[in-house]
């Protein structure tokens, strides 16, 4: 008979790894050298939990795991990844240029790396005196993975590795390159590689469009007790917007020419009898914030002009998110600003409350169903 607290569960497994480890820390001074080591994998261990799971360290790697639930579409998978080695990257940086020592460790900063493997497959959880640990075939095999060939012959020094088990929940126009490694009894695992040092430059280069306090026509906020990692999901994932956004009948995203959502994605937002709208993304800062046009469609009464919007993510020191939704109307025609004044006040004296009510139960219904997953 199967004891439920060992049955087998399936879901994300990763590694994320600091290249270059073992020459830092066998090359420099000792006391120096692991200060930096032990700053960098806890920033790796804050951005990626939640919504994943710390299993432990292991030297230069943390190893982390999720249910299947955790991440409804892979993309917010993939971001979780971007976010954590774009902070690791900016860290490094903050480090290099803040260090006024001249000791070898902190001269050999730059040296340092991050790699990530990622992996779909099926575990058991083992409990002991409150630590967690995993065991199975798939959890070996995403450790076997973190000795690979991908950087040979030209391959990215930082990036993340996606089996294709794992690569099959992503989307599906979200182009890898294809790589396969060969492990004794495991045989060819396939996969894709993902550059992440391209996706940083990427994001450094995007033009940042954002509507601050200052600017706005209109700010609403909320406080969520759930860290913005989380909190993001239910705003940029249309099943999980439906769930609490009052007014929403329908939402349909569409992806930029990447396959993912972003920079020139959009999404068709249906409100009933209120007409349509097209929402244009203009900004896109994984668990920070994202702007985005907004257009009111002709198939019905105007819910608001055109205008800019920002949704700002701000985690708090308890681990909760405040959330700011901003508004600078680009329509500043007399009619236009007439309409918004009605609009405007209805928001100021309603939308508050009705977000934090419902959004919150979606977030602790899904908590609980995680928590008995577990």
């Amino acid at each position: 008979m199967t004891n439920p607290d060992t049955a087998p569960q399936e879901g994300y497994l990763l590694l994320a790894d600091i290249s270059g480890y073992t020459e830092f820390l066998t090359g420099t001074e000792l006391e120096h050298s692991h200060a930096i080591i032990r700053e960098l994998t806890r920033l790796i261990r804050e951005r990626l939990t939640p919504p994943m799971r710390f299993v432990k360290l292991e030297g230069d790697a943390v190893f982390c795991y999720a249910g299947s639930d955790a991440f409804r579409d892979g993309e917010r998978f993939v971001e979780l990844i971007e976010s954590c080695y774009f902070g690791f990257a900016d860290r490094l940086l903050d480090m290099e240029r803040g260090t006024t020592c001249s000791c070898d460790a902190c001269a050999a900063i730059p040296s340092l790396g991050l790699k990530f493997v990622a992996h779909y497959g099926s575990f058991i959880v083992e409990c002991d005196d409150g630590s967690e640990d995993l065991a199975g075939p798939d959890v070996i095999l995403v450790h076997r993975l973190l000795k690979n060939r991908i950087t040979e012959g030209g391959g990215p020094a930082a990036y993340a590795f996606f089996t294709e088990a794992c690569r099959q929940r992503l989307p599906e126009d979200f182009e890898l390159a294809d790589h396969r490694e060969t492990y004794g009894s495991f045989g060819e695992v396939a996969g894709g590689v993902y550059d992440l040092n391209a996706a940083l430059q990427q994001m450094r280069e995007n033009r940042r469009e954002y509507v601050g306090p200052a600017d706005a026509d209109l700010e609403v906020n909320i406080r969520m007790q759930f860290p913005a990692e989380i909190v993001w999901q239910y705003f940029v994932d249309p099943d999980k917007r439906l769930r609490w956004q009052p007014f929403q009948t329908g939402v349909e995203n569409r992806p930029n020419t990447g396959g993912r959502m972003g920079v020139g994605a959009a999404s068709h937002c249906a409100h009933g009898d209120a007409g349509d709208a097209l929402r244009e993304y203009l900004d896109w800062r994984p668990f920070t914030y994202f702007t985005n046009r907004f257009t009111p469609l002709p198939n019905g009464p105007e819910i608001m002009p055109l205008s800019t919007e920002t949704v700002e993510f701000t985690s708090q020191e308890d681990g909760g998110t405040s959330v700011s939704w901003r508004i600078r109307l680009e329509d500043r025609g007399e009619k236009a600003l007439s309409r918004f004044e009605v609009v405007r006040q209805q928001l100021e004296s309603n939308l508050p409350t009705l977000w934090e009510a419902a959004l919150s139960k979606a977030l602790d219904d899904d908590g609980r169903r995680r928590s008995r997953a577990r």
